[in-house]
């Protein structure tokens, strides 16, 4: 049989292994029993929790009510508030100690990190907004444009003609966007394998740049490749790498006015290599900067649009990167251009 001593250590060992922050406390409303997540949650040191009311180390007013109606009423109670720093969200469970004869002898009050559970459900419902709404714009245009046609306007040749280009139009926009989609999908899943193996970026970027070389020269637009001679073969999938090129200098030739000018550059930077995309464009705005690589922020939504995009191009290039072990980066300057980044590892 266990002593008093050792059930104690035991039940402190286990509340020192526990992720959720745990605190006991008697029907004085004192702590008499705290473990390490709970002194990190109140930033407390070694110790210093025990003997304080809870009024002392926290300021949110639901939880220190939640303690004293279980102390005089003796049943559970469990809530989801924010804690310090605000951003966090902790769902709070509070039950009572009682004796043998259902006597309350005190509380106990678990604290369980939700934050990322919620955020997630935040981000998957506008997720869900978004394609709601992107899906329906197009559709909209045409089943308008379909009607029109069915009430009489298919007998002009040259209405007809020109309804059909807008409706070939919307089609093609809404195959683009269920593509990115399932690419998105497949990257974020992890279902798409990834091969990586030595390459040549600089060979990869010209390759992209004789793909998109009819769009360059529609507009008229000067475009500079610079790189070392000497440059290091990177780690990456080249069909995903040229996924990555295609939609940052895709992007940067859509915002680029004609005749303005696209500066590409590779350079070394110790154990990778930076590749930046540089254009004298509309420029995005500094507040707006830490979404663009969100799926669907559109800083210019009737502009982006009407450019084809389907504002999920960024947020796959971001995913992809990422899933190499590489960053993303972006600066710009409103009327000036933008620059946009990344970087892989090299051999």
């Amino acid at each position: 049989m266990l002593t008093i001593a050792q059930e104690k250590r035991r039940i402190q060992a286990i509340l020192t292994s526990m992720v959720d922050a745990v605190v006991v406390l008697d029907l004085n409303g004192s702590i008499i029993l705290a473990n390490k997540a709970a002194e990190r949650l109140f930033m407390a040191r070694e110790g210093q929790l025990i003997g304080k009311q809870m009024d002392e180390i926290s300021h949110v007013q639901e939880i220190i009510q939640m303690i004293s109606q279980v102390l005089q009423t003796g049943y559970e109670v469990f809530t989801e508030t924010h804690m310090r720093p605000a951003t966090q969200i902790f769902r709070v469970h509070v039950v009572p100690v009682k004796d043998q004869e259902e006597q309350i002898e005190g509380v106990v009050a678990i604290f369980h990190d939700v934050t990322d559970a919620r955020n997630f459900d935040q981000m998957r419902s506008e997720f869900v907004g978004n394609v709601s709404h992107e899906l329906r714009t197009p559709l909209t245009s045409i089943k308008g444009f379909v009607e029109t046609l069915l009430d009489g306007a298919a007998e002009n040749s040259t209405t007809c003609r020109r309804f059909l280009s807008i409706i070939e139009a919307e089609t093609d926009r809404l195959t683009r966007m269920i593509d990115d989609l399932l690419s998105l999908s497949s990257i974020e899943s992890k279902e798409r394998f990834i091969n990586p193996k030595p390459v040549c970026i600089v060979r990869s970027m010209r390759n992209i740049m004789n793909i998109l070389g009819p769009q360059i020269s529609e507009k008229h637009l000067h475009v500079e490749f610079i790189y070392p001679f000497t440059l290091p073969r990177i780690v990456a999938d080249e069909d995903l790498l040229g996924q990555v090129l295609i939609n940052l200098l895709d992007n940067a030739i859509k915002y680029t006015p004609r005749n303005g000018k696209i500066i590409i550059r590779c350079q070394r930077k110790e154990s990778r290599i930076i590749t930046t995309i540089s254009d004298t464009g509309m420029g995005i705005p500094r507040e707006s900067l830490p979404r663009v690589f969100e799926r669907f922020y559109r800083v210019d939504k009737a502009r982006s649009r009407n450019q084809g995009g389907t504002g999920l191009g960024l947020s796959i290039v971001k995913h992809i990167v990422e899933s190499h072990g590489g960053e993303v980066f972006v600066d710009s300057e409103v009327g000036r251009g933008s620059t946009f980044g990344i970087s892989f590892l090299v051999i």
